[in-house]
């Protein structure tokens, strides 16, 4: 499903020059980064653990780096210039000044874009919303000339490209065509200021279906490719896309095993061995997820909460869900966990993380093993002479 979603997205593309940058904050093991710079994408990273991760996947992928994130050090920044990344994405003067500094001090030049931001509503929810003047992200494009124009005095600094990137989870893609369109007429203006612009950055947040119904994927990412080269015709760029979530979503299932069946009052409940600590999702942003019986599909059903073993009121999977009937010891499967599932997992209440699967054709491979309690404990050093 992974090589064929990128597929897709080449394919919709093919009609001008871009690069895939697979956002790897969307799910960062390392067999999915081998996976995607198997198929030839690059890698959009916001750290330097993540920018660390795509080189140890595929330490040749990092001419196809784009680095991202409104919280740049200039550590990082050195790290990633060693590497020799193909861009910087800028979303403050502080920083610009920090990149230029740093690059001068290495003697190794940046190209950079800067991150604009248009001021147009992903349509999503606020937590992942990020193209919005409340927001922390990127410039007002009426400051971003003046930004421009600092970038190109600094001889260690190469003035390349825009970047835009409103939110997460989108699924208008009207919202697209909109912020892109206001990019499109600033990429004009810089060019008449001087500006040798290559590259536009258009983000990623495509969304995806979390009611088991993804639909044709094609005929979805045909939309979205309209939407983006629609303002951007005529004005020869390499085009650079970030998806991250309609790349890995579908992709992953959740496994989870019942525990218990308890009722309070009229109150059901399946108690499973899965918790918020190995999808967070439904928790922090009230997601919804589509849950389906492994072992057997009852027609009986029944409404109720599945949710885990953590001390939280919060730790739930779905609350008032109309399920078929199933029985302790059962297996549930949590579906399209792909991004945003393993890489916001945490160890509270000292549970250790699950361990991953990547099934390739007939072929199951365990590319993380499970997490144990000594895999925890390891990092933590002696105290007042007591060994751990």
């Amino acid at each position: 499903m992974i090589r064929a979603r990128l597929n897709a997205f080449a394919h919709a593309f093919q009609s001008v020059p871009h690069t895939l940058c697979y956002s790897v904050k969307a799910n960062s093991t390392l067999a999915i980064l081998r996976l995607v710079a198997g198929e030839g994408a690059g890698f959009d990273v916001v750290s330097c653990g993540e920018l660390e991760r795509v080189l140890r996947a595929s330490p040749k992928a990092a001419g196809k780096v784009v680095f991202s994130g409104v919280g740049k050090t200039a550590a990082e920044m050195e790290r990633a210039l060693r590497s020799g990344i193909l861009l910087f994405n800028i979303e403050s003067a502080s920083e610009l000044n920090l990149l230029s500094a740093t690059a001068t001090r290495w003697k190794k030049p940046a190209a950079v874009a800067v991150r604009v931001n248009p001021d147009v509503s992903a349509k999503t929810h606020p937590y992942i919303s990020t193209g919005l003047h409340q927001h922390k992200f990127g410039v007002p494009i009426p400051e971003a000339r003046a930004l421009y124009a600092q970038a190109a005095k600094q001889p260690s600094l190469k003035v390349a490209g825009v970047s835009v990137h409103i939110g997460s989870q989108i699924t208008d893609v009207g919202s697209f065509q909109e912020a892109l369109e206001r990019v499109a007429d600033l990429v004009r203006v810089l060019r008449e200021e001087g500006h040798d612009i290559l590259y536009i950055d258009a983000g990623g947040g495509l969304g995806i279906s979390y009611e088991g119904k993804q639909g044709d994927f094609e005929k979805q990412i045909a939309a979205y490719a309209k939407a983006v080269l629609g303002p951007l015709r005529g004005l020869n760029l390499h085009l650079l896309l970030e998806p991250g979530r309609a790349i890995v979503g579908p992709a992953g299932v959740l496994l989870t095993r019942v525990l218990y069946r308890k009722t309070n009052n009229h109150k059901r409940f399946l108690i499973v061995d899965a918790a918020m600590n190995d999808l967070l999702r439904p928790s922090l942003y009230g997601a919804y997820h589509e849950i389906v019986p492994v072992n057997r599909a009852s027609r009986e059903t029944e409404v109720t909460d599945v949710v885990g073993p953590i001390c939280e009121t919060g730790d739930f999977f779905a609350r008032d869900r109309r399920l078929p009937l199933v029985r302790e010891g059962d297996l549930l499967a949590i579906l399209d966990v792909g991004a945003y599932g393993a890489v916001l997992a945490s160890n509270y209440n000292t549970r250790g993380r699950a361990a991953e699967i990547l099934v390739d054709g007939a072929k199951a491979t365990v590319i993380r093993r499970r997490e144990s309690v000594e895999d925890q404990m390891r990092m933590e050093v002696s105290w007042n002479g007591h060994p751990n």
